[in-house]
This record gives C-alpha cells, structure tokens and sequence, in this order.
C-alpha cells in the first residue's frame, strides 16, 4: 500500500469511528422516538403533518433538553425535564407501533380507528406511568448475619437525580426517610443529575434525623462533583470517596462511581477491612461484588440500573446488569441493589417502582424482603 493510500485509509477509519456513535444515536432518536408519534399521526389525520409541526416534532424535544445546557435557569430547567418526559412518551409509544404493525396484517381495521386505539393506549399509558413515578414505596429487607448490630436500622435511597426531579421531591423523601426513624442513611449517588442545583434546593438534607453518608454516581461525575459534594458537606451529609468511615462497630466503604468494571477491585486494595467490624460496601452501579466479597465486605448497597425504569427499557439494562434489583447472595455477601428513588430524565415509571430501602440487620436465621 502507498503512502498516500494508507493515509486516506487511516483517514477512513477515523471517520468510520466518528459516524458509527452518530448513525446509533439517530436510529435511536428516529426510530425509537420520533417514527412511532408520526405513525400515529399518518393514522389519524390520513397524511404526515406539515413542514412546521414535522420539524416541531423532530427538533423540538431535542433543543427542549439541551436549552438548560446554554442558558441554564428555571425557566429552561422546566423546559428540558418537559422535553426528557415527552421523550419518555415516545418511547412508550414504540412498541404500541411496533405491536400494530403486526397486528394490521390480522386485523384489517380502518387507518383512522387504529389511531385512535393507538392514541388512547398511549394517553393511558403515559398517564399511568406518570402517576407512578411520583410514588415512592417503603421495602423492608431484613439482613442476617452474626457481626451485624442486631436491631439497626439503616435506610437506603438512590438515583433520585435532583435536576430532573425537583427539590420538594426531595423534601418528601426526606420526611418519609425520617418517618423510618432509621439509625443512619445512605446516599449511593446520583443524588443529582443537573448542574448547578443550589444550596438552597438540597436544603431538605440538612432535616435528615440520623447521619447520614454519600457517594457520588455517575451523574455527578457529569456535572459539578467537586461543588456538589460541598453542599451536601455544608448540609450534614458525610461523603466518602475512595475512603472509608467508621460509625460504631459498623466500617462503611465508599468508592467513586466508573466506567471500568475493575474499580472495585482496584480501589479495594487500597483499603484495609477492620476486622471486628460490620463492613457494608457502597458503590453506585452493581458491578464488582465478587471483589467486594472477596475483600471481606458484608453488604454491598448499590442502585443506577432503575430496575430499567420503563419498559421494555429494562430488558436491555438486564442484559448489562443481570443483578438489575433486590436481594442477592453473592459468595456469602449479601448484595442489594435499589431499583432508584427518583427517576431520571422523564418522569415516568412504567414496569418498575421507586423505593426508599428499609434495612433491619442482626442475627436472624434467614434473608427476609417483603413483595
């Protein structure tokens, strides 16, 4: 190969490499989000809509998101959570579409009445999932084991992602987290997921009854990490990062949310596990629990997977995170895995329920965790 040829080859590959991201995220955007509202519309209305409405729908939630991005405020913040949700809408309606296609073949229904079952599916739905998203379940889950201190109570709440949920969300956490009259609180990250939430916003933490700890998830390495953190200082709240604290006979880890499935493993061995002591491992995302168990930790508490948060939505994050909720026993630790308090993005649960963790440690005979 000449010179000038392996240049335009290597030319090649970089720009192979650059369009293969950008050819999924608008087969995504289109084909997911956008084909399955103008379907409808072409079912309802007999023909696609107008250039305008066309753009309306194309454009439109996509400059709604990024608008808080370059003019961060109230107003915009609004904007783009409204712009996540009608996405969110969206992406409830791909599989009503997907379905219809199908089911055209056997039921030869007129264009228009398949619109408005459509429709109607979708209303219904988007409603139900919304309505669900502002509810927040209480799950108890006792945790045996003859180190523990018999009787504690420690509340687990995760992924309430501030920025996309507003501050008074947070407030009705809190006053459910305190109604558990707990011993201590862990925060295990993504606590926010929009930059610059003040103070003032946060401020609800500070009425938290019993000490409380967090972590950061990826979100906050998205944003302004080093500044959240201090807030959250500012608000009572204890952040381990990469360390770890101790609360009476009870040794809590903290490691910083990453990519690599090895940090766990690597921050680990960084760290030395008091041995008389109860030690619970907080890491946001359920990756490295063998490592964890391997190192000596007892209870590993993690969150970020959403339990997929809408379906079918899930049956993709299943296949990355197998241990998606709940309970697991994994090389005699004890892992749970929140399915998120919050929601992120839109403001829609559909196929899973936001939870505050209720844990009861001691020395019981078996794992107890209520439906």
């Amino acid at each position: 190969m000449s010179e000038t040829a392996a240049i335009a080859h290597g030319r090649l590959r970089r720009w192979g490499r650059r369009l293969a991201p950008l050819l999924v995220v608008n087969v995504f955007y289109f084909g997911l989000l956008i084909y399955p509202l103008l379907r409808i519309w072409e079912l309802l209305a007999g023909s696609l809509p107008g250039t305008p409405v066309l753009l309306a729908i194309m454009v439109g939630p996509l400059l709604g998101r990024l608008s808080y991005e370059f003019f961060p405020g109230t107003a915009t913040r609004w904007l783009s959570g409204a712009a996540l949700t009608w996405l969110g809408i969206c992406f409830l309606a791909f599989p009503l579409v997907a379905g219809f296609e199908l089911l055209r073949l056997f039921l030869p229904l007129p264009p228009q009445t398949w619109g408005l079952i459509l429709a109607g599916a979708l209303t219904v739905l988007g409603m139900a999932a919304f309505t669900n998203a502002q509810l927040v379940r209480t799950r108890a889950v006792q945790i045996p084991h003859e180190h523990a201190p018999d009787g504690l109570r420690l509340v687990q709440i995760s992924d309430v992602h501030v920025g996309s949920r507003s501050g008074r969300f947070l407030d009705r956490v809190v006053r459910k987290v305190n109604a558990l009259k707990p011993d201590m609180v862990v925060i295990t990250g993504d606590l926010i997921d929009f930059r610059d939430i003040s103070s003032e916003e946060l401020g609800s933490l500070a009425r938290i009854e019993a000490p409380a700890w967090f972590i950061i998830g990826n979100h906050e390495r998205y944003v302004d990490v080093e500044e959240i953190c201090g807030r959250l200082t500012g608000h009572g709240i204890h952040v381990i990062r990469n360390g770890t604290a101790r609360h009476g006979s009870i040794q809590l880890i903290g490691i910083d949310d990453a990519e690599p499935k090895s940090q766990v493993r690597r921050e680990l061995r960084k760290l030395t596990p008091v041995s008389d002591a109860y030690r619970i491992l907080l890491y946001h995302r359920p990756d490295g629990a063998e490592d964890a168990a391997a190192w000596g930790a007892h209870l590993m508490l993690c969150g970020h997977t959403h339990n997929g948060q809408i379906v079918p939505f899930n049956f993709i994050v299943r296949r990355i995170f197998p241990r998606i909720r709940g309970l697991y026993e994994v090389d005699g630790m004890h892992l749970y895995v929140s399915p998120g308090t919050g929601t992120w993005g839109p403001i829609l649960r559909l196929g899973s329920r936001s939870e505050i963790s209720l844990f009861t440690l001691g020395p019981l005979k078996s794992c107890q965790e209520d439906a």
